[in-house]
């Protein structure tokens, strides 16, 4: 870590009648035309922190090519009663340093358009490693102490991507703590970059996903999926895996969309699943916790995450969940709330999908939903950044 002479948070906030901790959250921003989108992880634990009595402002950055049509430069807006930036550059189209140096200059400006008004971070806290190389800079010059949550796929393997492993090589010394969001990804990040993190998992949307499952009615059992239809997530292992069930009444609900879908349905078909695999692309929180609802189980067949909050979606319904040894699901799944299936490989995960639906009666969905809620709730996430902050 970067030596500078900063005062501590917990100088600034003590005691009874504490002000408020100043909080800006750096996020990546996708603003197209008059949509003000924030990434659904930054978003979740900035609402969060708001709700735990933080005074929030979030900086985002959409750094993506001129493909992605937006107007260049600064866009102001509120979102969830917080004042928000969206800085969009095209940066992604340069090469390496340029890129770097774009982004930084990206950064520079959402900074000053969020403190116009006299208003200073005590805190800021960049998320994914692209944005925080690009924050790096101004944070240490704000007076600011600077956290850094990591979520990147391209940084939870042994070999991490070069562009990423040179932006955090830039990045995490400045920080005055890194975070991973698993335990996995935690120990990549360590061996890949040389930097000890701490471990907070992301937030768990529990306004949406906020009433327990009761399952099918039918006597079918019911799976349901959901991520991008793209290679990371393995939905063609999970297909074939699906086919290898001795029952053949079982149905799969997979929600999402992405580059494969048409080859995905192709597979389907050719595996003789069209009866029993639905696909319903992409959906708002509400419409998948109805499904999640009338489902029996949950289960993904991802290469690699980082942590998975489909999974805690689903479990915090009380639904057990079937998942691969892919990083994330690690630090939560176990033998009382679902298996554990080698990566790559239908044989395995066909095994421990069939061992859930002929123990579906051994999972307790009243403590898997509470085992979840009490680890990954705002309430929970956000008491453990405040004690974060509070420490530095």
């Amino acid at each position: 870590m970067q030596s500078i002479n900063r005062s501590s948070v917990s100088d600034m906030v003590s005691g009874k009648g504490e002000k408020a901790l100043k909080i800006l959250v750096c996020a990546r921003g996708y603003n197209s035309g008059s949509e003000n989108n924030i990434g659904n992880f930054e978003l979740d634990q900035a609402k969060a922190l708001k709700a735990a009595g933080c005074d929030v402002r979030i900086a985002s950055l959409d750094l993506r090519s001129p493909r992605r049509r937006r107007p260049l430069g600064i866009k102001k807006f509120a979102l969830e009663k917080m004042r928000c930036v969206t800085a969009n550059y095209f940066a992604s189209i340069l090469p390496g340093s340029l890129e770097d140096k774009m982004g930084r200059h990206a950064a520079k400006k959402a900074f000053e358009y969020i403190c116009k008004d006299g208003w200073k971070p005590d805190v800021i806290h960049a998320h994914f490693t692209e944005i925080a190389n690009a924050f790096a800079d101004v944070a240490n010059s704000s007076g600011a102490k600077f956290v850094i949550t990591e979520h990147s796929s391209l940084m939870n393997s042994a070999t991490s991507d070069l562009k990423s492993l040179r932006q955090a090589k830039y990045s995490y010394p400045k920080a005055d703590r890194v975070i991973a969001v698993s335990s996995v990804l935690a120990h990549n990040i360590e061996k890949n970059v040389g930097v000890h993190t701490c471990v907070i998992g992301n937030v768990l949307d529990a306004a949406s996903f906020n009433r327990p499952a009761k399952g099918s009615t039918d006597n079918i059992f019911r799976f349901v999926s959901c991520g991008n239809l793209v290679e990371i997530k393995r939905f063609d292992v999970l297909l074939k895996a699906f086919e290898k069930l001795e029952d053949r009444s079982a149905q799969l609900t997979i929600f999402g969309d992405g580059v494969l879908e048409a080859q995905l349905r192709s597979l389907a078909a050719s595996l003789g699943l069209d009866s029993r695999v639905f696909f319903k692309g992409r959906q708002p929180r509400d419409v998948l916790a109805k499904e999640y609802e009338k489902s029996d189980a949950f289960v993904l067949a991802s290469r690699s995450e980082t942590f998975g909050v489909a999974f805690i979606e689903a479990m915090s319904m009380g639904l057990p969940v079937i998942a691969t040894k892919c990083g994330g699901p690690q630090d939560y799944v176990n033998e009382s709330n679902g298996r554990l299936a080698e990566i790559n490989d239908p044989d395995s995960l066909a095994q421990q999908m069939s061992f859930v639906m002929k123990n579906k009666d051994k999972f307790d969905s009243k403590l898997i939903m509470e085992g979840i809620i009490d680890k990954y709730s705002p309430k929970s996430i956000a008491r453990q950044l405040v004690d974060l902050y509070k420490g530095l």
